[in-house]
């Protein structure tokens, strides 16, 4: 085998672009569609939250197919991950855009019906694109710490991506709409932008990481023959490792605490700390402020404490900053709802927040090439793909039960339909924060708790691949 020449921060670059199409839908379907559906087009938040959950279901049906006909695809000189990456992006493009376009005056059952429909194709579509192309960071790097600079690199791109849309919505898409009397059509805008975003990040992916593909590790004939419907048992099987089983299970806990979150955000940045869209604008842009103490809190943490520890650590931070200014401005500790000081306040603490959360996002994704190594030497097949589509399954489901429950606080909270914060009272104002607040960091603590049992520190990833490279040479069966 010739020798792989290192990977160029060219190539690391186009990758992570990739990302901007994850961005494309996270943004757009967290922050402003369920926001656009329920309170401008009048599709009830509990019917909302039921589409969501059944497209994140459906989706999650496909994830694992994706992952193994991905993994096992041994044929063709574009290898196992270009040619979806390819296939997904024309698709994808067109179905988001109709999902921003509903046909006028539909009543609620019609609504349902075309927000779910465009949802799961939205997202499945998604998934043939992005299942490849993170399996495709798995499979770039050996080595420990390059593996977390290529997760961070990459999930710093997603975020850039997504205050791409933040920006450009809360600062000139929406005001502008709300100017010439219709906010409804600024939020539809929105999917134009994040059309637009996704096919630069997605091309840039697919011809950016093309010049890897002679370097990637190449399939035994045998895991060729696999057939796609073994995906859903292999995702079962990964229960039986156990870097993968914590992995799973605590990625559970944290992204049920994300789906609620980021529904319930526009509501809380909206009614509960009283935010202008311009307001709102800056309050992500604060997110900003954290990719960079992110990435660097992220590769020094697990240099010099392990990804375990680092990443206990960063969800820990996360549960106890999260609820501080909310409990404070519950018992009006704060300066007053909507105005500079309460928002410099809130910029201030989401800044400090999100450098521990985007951290710990940052040390998953670079735990899970560590994971995929010990799943091969259990299984004696490279399948990066069927991990992904494994922890992206369990996140789906995970993140719709949030959105789902998350419309049902807002209906008990009582602000569905609501447009004016004059028009929330002290007893919804209170359900609002404790819940946004408290609620939500015992999640994270739970979450937390889970990775303090995962194992495959540096030491022991060490022994993983000197048993697999002993494995390889024997047998020749993957190069």
């Amino acid at each position: 085998m010739s020798a792989v020449p290192p990977l160029s921060r060219l190539q690391k670059f186009g990758y992570s672009l990739g990302q901007f199409a994850w961005a494309s839908k996270d943004v757009s379907f967290h922050y402003f569609l369920f926001f656009y559906y329920t309170q401008f087009q009048g599709l009830s938040p509990s019917l909302a939250g039921l589409a969501a959950l059944l497209a994140l279901v459906a989706d999650g049906i496909s994830d694992p197919i994706i992952g193994q006909v991905s993994d096992n695809w041994g044929r063709g000189r574009l290898g196992r991950r270009h040619p979806f990456m390819m296939l997904a992006i024309l698709p994808y493009l067109v179905c988001l855009l109709a999902i921003f376009n509903p046909p006028d005056a539909l009543a609620q059952g019609a609504l349902f019906a075309w927000y779910l429909v465009f949802a799961i194709l939205v997202r499945s579509f998604l998934t043939l694109f992005t299942v490849p192309h993170m399996a495709l960071g798995a499979e770039l790097a050996d080595d420990y710490i390059e593996r977390t600079r290529i997760a961070t690199g990459r999930n710093i791109m997603g975020y850039i991506g997504g205050l791409l849309i933040q920006v450009a919505a809360w600062f000139v898409i929406i005001p502008a709409a709300t100017s010439a009397g219709d906010a409804g059509d600024g939020y539809r805008q929105v999917g134009y932008m994040a059309a637009a975003l996704a096919l630069v990040g997605m091309l840039a992916a697919w011809f950016g990481t093309q010049g890897r593909i002679p370097y990637l590790r190449q399939i035994s004939e045998d895991q060729q023959q696999r057939p796609w419907w073994h995906a859903f048992k292999d995702v079962l099987a990964l229960f039986q490792v156990h870097s993968a089983r914590i992995m799973l299970l605590g990625g559970f806990l944290l992204v049920l605490k994300v789906g609620l979150a980021n529904t319930m955000l526009l509501h809380v940045n909206t009614f509960f700390w009283g935010l202008s869209s311009e307001q709102i604008g800056v309050f992500m842009l604060s997110v900003f402020l954290a990719l960079f103490p992110a990435a660097w809190l992220a590769t020094r943490g697990t240099a010099h404490y392990g990804k375990r520890n680092a990443m206990v650590t960063f969800v820990v931070a996360v549960a106890l900053t999260h609820p501080l200014l909310v409990v404070a401005h519950l018992f009006g500790l704060t300066p007053p709802t909507g105005s500079l000081g309460l928002l410099m306040l809130v910029c201030l603490m989401v800044a400090i927040n999100q450098s521990f959360s985007i951290a710990a996002i940052n040390v998953t994704a670079a735990m899970l090439p560590d994971v995929a190594d010990e799943l091969e030497l259990h299984t004696g097949r490279r399948q990066e793909g069927i991990l992904n589509s494994g922890i992206m399954l369990s996140q789906k489901v995970m993140f719709g039960l949030g959105t789902f429950f998350a419309g049902l606080i807002i209906e008990y909270v009582g602000i569905a339909g609501i447009t004016d914060i004059a028009e929330v009272t002290p007893e919804m104002f209170q359900r609002l924060g404790w819940v946004y607040g408290p609620g939500l960091s015992a999640i994270s603590l739970a979450g937390a708790w889970v990775y303090t049992h995962y194992g495959l520190d540096r030491k022991r990833l060490e022994t993983v691949q000197s048993q697999l490279q002993a494995t390889r040479s024997s047998s020749g069966a993957i190069l």
